[in-house]
């Protein structure tokens, strides 16, 4: 099963993709959490762990798709 994860504290609209991806009927496992661990990145932009793997993107939007097209 594919894990996606998001930090709470992430200022880009990571918010906005985490419910957008959940209303999805999705055979995907996301979550937000308090820290992931990846404090550089999560100051320069949105992002998210998938499978372990950083995924980053300059909007928010790009990376609703990078998901999306990752799972789908």
């Amino acid at each position: 099963m594919e894990k996606v994860y998001f930090c709470q504290e992430n200022k880009f609209n990571t918010k906005k993709v985490y419910k957008k991806l959940k209303k999805l009927d999705l055979v995907v496992k996301i979550k937000r959490k308090n820290c992931i661990g990846e404090c550089k990145t999560c100051k320069q932009g949105p992002f998210s762990v998938m499978n372990g793997k950083v995924i980053t993107c300059d909007t928010a939007k790009e990376l609703y798709k990078k998901i999306y097209k990752k799972v789908n």
